[in-house]
């Protein structure tokens, strides 16, 4: 069988997923974005997208932050906007990219759209990691280095099979939607620092929706859209340049992808690219008792893919911050931890702050002697942290906190959703959630808790 065949075979027909590890890394997961669509749902971004699409017509679906109601592929677009709105939300190994923001914002939408329940969710979310995984194998890392934004290119296509398996499609169902999934394949991470990018998570959920719908609806496509001549993989990246999917079929579970990789869950509310330079200099910090008045400089080395994305070394807004090297390094050194409220307009002009962009410097490896990369990892850095007294202390990290290696603990788990819906949702409502969260699997109607977090403040 071809590799888009298999995987919807394996899609299709597979056993439930939701149990044991998968079960307890999926419903963390969905506690961890939940937060985030609830934090991002003020954001400008998130509200601009409801007001495009919010006189298109009433439906049975949620959306953060507001009482209206829109039809379950206009209410994935909202809520994948806001759960990538303030960059907060997972990354997964399987597309280089972020997955949860595509994935949960469709199914939760669907769910509730159809009365389906937590379990059912969580089966079908587990399933889009592991089809993001396999999509992700044949073309990755080359075409993020290209430059594609692949929460979109790679998320899409698995959240559509995802999609179509909680809708209960059969094998040729679930093809046509990864078939039509490719057809919605698009987003350049040119527009990072900009509301494109968390509109690329919505958009991809939304189109992912729409994708099982077609395919529900019995709209054919091609049988094989990832490894033909003007497929995926051709047209994405090219042929020479990609490892292909001959083996891809092989990396199917078991053991599943959720349980080899985990999600890539942020402690940090900024790009990802960031994150072990920060607990670098955080380290060296507590290790050696510094505090900002014993630093001079601090030096972070990475690899071209972090120094691509980290555009801003003197960033203007909080869309740009979030992709800046120097602001999130300044902020450790200051606050020893970097919070939502850090990327609010008002903070970003911080004259303390500021003072410290000149004195952090990022510098990128040759492309020929990277630092090298830990399977599962974050993008790795080399940080130096010279003091005023002459002094200088060195650190390597491959991995951050929240790699599945290196894992929050619950009580941090926590702390990120209470930061997430602080000031956004009273203590009560936020109680309701939580509640719903520590059990998702047990819900009978995901629409239950979904009213919970739709209505205004």
């Amino acid at each position: 069988m071809t590799i888009t065949r298999t995987l919807a075979t394996w899609m299709a027909e597979t056993d439930p997923l939701a149990s044991g590890e998968a079960l307890r890394l999926a419903r963390n997961a969905m506690i961890d974005i939940v937060g985030c669509m609830i934090a991002g749902g003020p954001d400008e971004a998130t509200r601009r997208t409801f007001d495009a699409v919010s006189d298109l017509g009433d439906g049975p679906a949620s959306i953060v932050g507001d009482a209206a109601r829109l039809t379950a592929p206009h209410a994935a677009l909202v809520n994948g906007t806001a759960a990538h709105a303030l960059d907060f939300d997972d990354n997964y190994h399987g597309n280089c990219g972020h997955a949860t923001a595509v994935l949960a914002p469709a199914l939760l939408a669907l769910a509730e759209e159809r009365g389906a329940g937590g379990t059912a969710v969580l089966d079908a979310y587990i399933s889009g990691l592991e089809a993001m995984h396999v999509v992700g194998a044949g073309v990755n890392i080359a075409h993020y280095e290209k430059g594609w934004h692949t929460t979109c290119t790679i998320g899409v296509i698995g959240a559509a099979g995802a999609a179509a398996r909680l809708a209960g499609l059969d094998v040729d169902g679930v093809q046509r939607a990864l078939s039509l999934g490719f057809s919605h394949a698009s987003g350049s991470k040119v527009q990072f620092g900009n509301m494109a990018k968390p509109f690329h998570a919505g958009m991809g959920a939304k189109n992912a929706l729409m994708a099982a719908r077609y395919a529900e609806a019995g709209i054919t496509a091609v049988d094989e859209p990832l490894e033909k001549p003007w497929g995926f993989r051709d047209l994405y990246i090219g042929f020479d340049a990609s490892p292909g999917y001959e083996n891809a079929a092989d990396e199917l579970g078991p053991p599943l992808a959720i349980e080899r990789f985990g999600l890539k869950v942020k402690i940090h509310p900024d790009c990802a690219s960031t994150h072990c330079a920060v607990d670098g200099v955080l380290n060296i910090m507590a290790e050696h008792g510094l505090t900002a008045d014993d630093i001079d400089t601090v030096e972070t080395i990475v690899n071209k893919i972090s120094s691509d994305n980290l555009m801003f070394p003197e960033p203007k807004s909080e869309m740009e911050a979030r992709f800046s090297m120097e602001y999130a390094i300044s902020l450790a050194i200051l606050h020893g931890v970097l919070k939502l409220a850090d990327f609010q307009p008002e903070a970003i002009g911080n004259p303390a702050v500021r003072a410290w962009l000149p004195r952090i410097k990022m510098t990128m490896k040759p492309v020929d002697d990277p630092l090298p990369t830990a399977d599962n990892g974050r993008e790795p850095a080399q940080v130096i942290v010279n003091t005023k007294d002459g002094r200088s202390f060195e650190a390597f990290n491959q991995r951050a906190r929240g790699v599945l290696q290196n894992p929050l603990s619950d009580d941090e788990m926590w702390a990120k959703f209470d930061d997430c819906v602080a000031g956004v949702m009273d203590a009560g409502r936020a109680a309701e959630v939580r509640a719903c969260l520590e059990t998702f699997e047990t819900l009978d109607n995901v629409g239950d808790m979904m009213g919970l977090f739709s209505a205004p403040s």
